[in-house]
């Protein structure tokens, strides 16, 4: 994957069309070198005209030097990342969209953005946080439980255009308005970031690629890529790319965070290549019986650390000229179940083993290698499945707690958009009751990240007696719950705290609520 390292300034300079254009290039970089300008432009739909302003506007002299900076950035790639970016999904045009518009969201986050973003994190300044209701004001407490997740003090979210306009005037002490807007120019928004750029008060902002008031007031701006939709005038664009920049900001302010003593001239710091010898896996592999096959694919390991980490099979399998069975069979006598959990648990011990410092791209690229490989595990025949039971009519009810609470009213709210109701659950005592009282044929849709037995286990055991059909989604494959289960759909989040707290983003189980969105759409369209 590349990155153009645009600033702020450059992206605000660009017209719409030249951020169409921009965000043809992050998603297919590997057709620029090969196409003449004239291809280029049929390509994006523009004249040459419309791409030689957009090369200038970059800083280049025209269509040539793009590509040859392109080409530059292909070919300073590690082999594994060439490959991820040729690598086709292979699973359907929906999955190859929802993946370019996270990809090319994460190429737009820089490194100077995250670092300001850390400063106010950092400080004892209050945070406030716009929820202007609908889908958005998901967005805004999925913001405010991650901080709340990661201790920090002061957070406070304004539901109220009229009160949030009376704070913005009278505050005395150092804030910051944080801002979440699908389109950048929603009215009751631009006049809250109006108000507080008159009366000086940062503004930390999270607005569409395009160029839109909201991202011009803010002090710090994230973009993400999407396409704005609407149903009968009820807005459901895909928060996923939104919920991504959140997920990334919070992940990498964690990585931060763990080194605070280390001078911070730049955030963070490139790790050292880690010494394949301390490997512990690697290690245990020498001393087992393999093959000259194997022997080749140990070498190989060892040779292309950390790159193996995050190559899936097929490519593996082109580079070794071998076959994907051999190198299962290689992992099953390593005791594991196959290559996914080879190259988990190789990425596991690379991170104890290196410096925590990690740069900016490393970061990006670690993030959506794990989305790629969430998206590679979907078991797409079920999610249809369960897309049908959504928008049957039977009485659905969709159950989430805490931070998984989150995902449960963003299904919940899409639903409601595209005229499929539901009903919100989120007190377990109060999902203990119901399982008793919900009719046969009713669907409970259960999201939880950990599975958890002791609080779950007698609703999910009432309802499977009952014959009540029910869909869990969690992050723990051992999940004492599916068994009870009819339906069981499992991601990698990984399960992780803060001094003692939850900080699991939940993308992964946010990405498959994503993906019933899409099906969901699919089907109403048709």
């Amino acid at each position: 994957m590349i990155n153009l390292h645009l600033s702020d300034a450059i992206i605000k300079s660009l017209t719409h069309n030249e951020l169409n254009i921009l965000k043809y290039i992050y998603g297919q970089p590997e057709q620029i070198p090969h196409m003449s300008i004239y291809e280029f432009a049929k390509a994006v739909s523009y004249s040459t005209a419309t791409v030689l302003r957009f090369c200038k506007k970059l800083g280049y002299s025209g269509f040539a030097e793009l590509k040859y900076t392109v080409r530059r950035h292909l070919n300073e790639l590690p082999q594994a990342s060439r490959n991820a970016d040729k690598h086709s999904l292979d699973i359907s045009q929906l999955l190859g969209h929802l993946s370019a518009n996270i990809e090319g969201t994460a190429r737009l986050i820089q490194e100077d953005l995250l670092y300001q973003a850390f400063r106010y994190l950092d400080s004892d300044c209050a945070l406030y946080l716009w929820a202007p209701g609908g889908v958005t004001s998901v967005l805004t407490d999925y913001f405010e439980k991650l901080l709340f997740s990661i201790g920090r003090q002061k957070v406070y979210k304004i539901d109220a255009s009229r009160i949030g306009e009376h704070i913005l005037r009278g505050l005395t002490t150092k804030a910051l308005l944080i801002l979440i807007s699908t389109t950048g120019d929603f009215p009751p928004t631009v006049k809250l970031a109006r108000l507080a750029r008159m009366n000086n008060i940062p503004i930390l902002s999270i607005t569409p690629y395009t160029t839109n008031d909201i991202a011009g007031f803010a002090t710090v701006n994230f973009r993400f890529f999407t396409d704005q939709r609407e149903n009968r005038g009820a807005e459901f664009t895909s928060r996923l790319p939104v919920f991504y920049v959140i997920h990334f900001l919070i992940r990498a302010y964690l990585l931060y965070r763990q080194e605070l003593p280390v001078p911070k001239e730049r955030f963070p710091l490139s790790s050292e290549e880690p010494d394949t010898n301390r490997i512990p896996i690697l290690e245990r592999a020498r001393s087992l019986a393999l093959t000259e096959t194997e022997q080749e694919l140990l070498a190989y390991f060892e040779q292309h650390l950390p790159a193996c980490a995050y190559l899936n099979l097929k490519d593996l399998e082109k580079h070794l000229y071998t076959s994907g069975a051999t190198i299962v069979r290689f992992c099953q006598k390593l005791g594991l179940r196959g290559f996914h959990e080879l190259k988990y648990q190789l990425r596991s011990e690379l991170e104890q083993q290196r410096n925590p410092y990690y740069s900016t791209n490393s970061l990006i690229s670690r993030s959506i290698a794990l989305f790629r490989d969430n998206l590679e595990t979907i078991d797409m025949a079920s999610l249809h499945e369960i897309a049908s039971l959504l928008t049957s009519g039977r009485p659905l009810y969709l159950y989430g707690n805490e931070l998984s609470s989150i995902a449960a009213k963003y299904l919940h709210t899409i639903l409601t958009i595209l005229d499929h109701p539901s009903i919100l659950l989120e007190w377990p005592r109060l999902l203990d009751g119901l399982a008793c009282e919900m009719s046969s044929d009713a669907v409970l849709f259960i999201i939880t990240a950990h599975g958890d037995a002791k609080r779950y286990l007698p609703a999910c055991q009432k309802t499977q007696q009952k014959g009540i059909c029910s869909i869990l989604l969690t992050c723990k494959a051992d999940s004492p719950l599916l068994p009870y289960s009819t339906y069981g759909l499992c991601t990698n989040d990984p399960n992780e705290e803060y001094h003692h707290v939850d900080v699991n983003t939940r993308l992964g189980i946010l990405t498959v609520i994503q993906l019933l969105i899409e099906l969901i759409v699919q089907k109403k369209m048709t």
